[in-house]
């Protein structure tokens, strides 16, 4: 009775910094959401007839920061925020997200984590790789809505309702893309039509940019070349693979003065990819050949951790995505003893700690500390699945 008392003391006080929150954000409308901003203006631009992608139908004073990276069709979303104020438009923006952020939390503990989900659960979603739903919040991305339908079209996938799942898949996919990856998941299936399925949703994409070229060629064109020519901040606003290791090597250049060619920088980071897909590709494997516990949701697990350490792109706010996958393997993790130490690793901030000679390294594996996080969640259930399938071989 006094832990259920507990875990509901924790939940209002949650909601109750989430509204603090929601409230900081509303008095700080300038400050915040700035990608908000900048879509809302690209809808603004594209409601008066102009191309929001040519930075000449720009006022003077965004052009340099302005650049509107999503296809065309994605303009008439941002239209309707065009229709009021920015701060009235702004204000509904941030509820809506906030909203949006209750619901995929109580979806993430009844849909997916179940008992796992204990009030310890809401803490670690605030905290984890660096405070992700914070970031997300004054951010003002469309990344939380992405989230939402990607893990309604997860739950799709843990009830074997595949068709339903590809199709949320792919819109979630209609702003940024990227998300079209988690369609491989269908091919991990024992399915009859998982290879129907999988060229069917890639062709449904294609045929949605398609229909834009066709219909919008100018705005189209204007998309490809913002989407090839956006250049990602580095540190801790972009923790991904490629650019932790861009910074290793400029950290080993400025110590030693060598300088490793962009060429050769690629191929190391791409032989390093090679091996997480390979080493993530024999993981699947292994779950398809055994009867490991809860087996599709380990496998959305996997292919979420895969998806955020390949990604070239990896946003901050991106590591949202991985709030299920690493607080799952943190529960059913055979060490046991290790999971309080785990749930506090996971949750510590890229607070900068300035030490003597070592500040330097610290402050670069703080920079990257989400894209650890992941990389050890990932050991963590690649080993668990290799010890399982052993074990199921030795009986």
């Amino acid at each position: 009775m006094a832990r259920k008392i507990a875990g509901w003391v924790v939940i209002v006080l949650l909601l109750l910094y989430l509204l603090t929150l929601v409230l900081h954000i509303s008095g700080n409308i300038d400050k915040y959401i700035w990608d908000f901003q900048t879509h809302r203006e690209a809808g603004k631009i594209f409601g008066s007839g102009s191309n929001p992608y040519d930075t000449e139908n720009l006022p003077p004073n965004i052009r340099t920061h302005f650049l509107y990276t999503y296809p065309p069709l994605t303009l008439y979303f941002y239209q309707l925020f065009a229709l009021t104020d920015y701060k009235t438009a702004a204000h509904i923006f941030v509820i809506l997200k906030c909203l949006l952020l209750i619901g995929l939390v109580c979806y993430w503990k009844f849909g997916f984590l179940r008992e796992d989900a204990d009030p310890l659960f809401y803490i670690y979603c605030l905290l984890v790789f660096n405070s992700a739903v914070f970031l997300d919040m004054i951010a003002g991305n469309i990344n939380l809505v992405e989230q939402v339908l990607l893990w309604v079209a997860f739950g799709f996938y843990l009830k074997k309702r595949l068709v339903w799942f590809c199709i949320f898949v792919l819109i979630a996919a209609s702003f940024k893309m990227t998300p079209t990856f988690f369609v491989i998941l269908v091919l991990l299936t024992d399915d009859e039509n998982k290879y129907k399925l999988f060229i069917g949703s890639a062709g449904a994409f294609l045929t949605y940019l398609l229909i834009q070229y066709l219909i919008l060629p100018d705005y189209f064109a204007g998309f490809i070349k913002n989407a090839l020519t956006v250049v990602g901040e580095p540190g801790p606003v972009g923790p991904s693979t490629l650019k932790f290791f861009r910074a290793v090597f400029k950290a080993i250049g400025d110590s030693t003065g060598i300088f490793l060619p962009e060429a050769l920088q690629l191929i190391i980071v791409g032989l390093i990819v090679c091996g997480v897909v390979y080493m993530t590709y024999r993981g699947a494997r292994q779950l398809t050949d055994s009867r490991v516990p809860n087996k599709e949701l380990t496998e959305v697990v996997l292919v979420c951790l895969l998806y955020a350490m390949i990604h070239p792109r990896m946003k901050d706010y991106m590591y949202l995505q991985l709030i299920v996958p690493s607080y799952f393997v943190l529960k059913n993790t055979r060490f046991t003893r290790l999971a309080p130490f785990l749930f506090i690793l996971f949750i510590l901030s890229a607070d900068r700690l300035h030490l003597p000679i070592f500040s330097s390294m610290l402050s670069l594996l703080w920079s990257y500390y989400p894209l650890m996080i992941a990389y050890t969640v990932w050991g963590i259930l690649l080993n668990e699945i290799f010890r399982f399938k052993n074990e199921t071989n030795a009986l």
